[in-house]
């Protein structure tokens, strides 16, 4: 593996955790059942920390994808998993509960991260290897 997609992976991967760092998994009530929740707000911060703690794994699942058909698609998909999983564990906590409103920032924000992987790195493969470099593709 190149030394420098060595140091691309590493900091995406260094990005997703610092962002699931500040994620908040406030679950201070017992767990049983399943919850969801109608009462909370469209904007606010709250759906900011959403969208930004999903945006590296959007970009993360669109290099990883880097090689399909639909990487922005798959990449979009790849980023939400963590969003859904906390939103299943909200959906278990008494005082919480699942929330279709975060579960949509959080898919906005990883089809941003993947659309902005797919825009601004492009990827070519030869028989000398792999060659990476910055692109924009545009089209009306």
């Amino acid at each position: 593996m190149p030394h420098l997609l060595k140091q691309s992976l590493g900091l995406a991967i260094a990005l997703a955790l610092s962002s699931t760092a500040h994620a908040s998994y406030d679950c201070n009530t017992s767990h049983g059942g399943f919850r969801t929740t109608t009462s909370d707000s469209w904007i606010g911060t709250d759906k900011l920390e959403h969208f930004a703690v999903s945006l590296p794994f959007g970009a993360l699942g669109g290099w990883i994808t880097r090689d399909t058909n639909h990487p922005i698609v798959y990449g979009t998909m790849i980023g939400t998993v963590p969003g859904l999983a906390k939103e299943i564990y909200d959906g278990t906590c008494h005082g919480n509960g699942f929330s279709f409103k975060d579960l949509f920032a959080d898919a906005v924000g990883a089809l941003t991260g993947a659309s902005l992987t797919h825009w601004a790195v492009t990827y070519n493969r030869d028989r000398r290897g792999t060659m990476i470099g910055l692109g924009y593709h545009d089209s009306f």
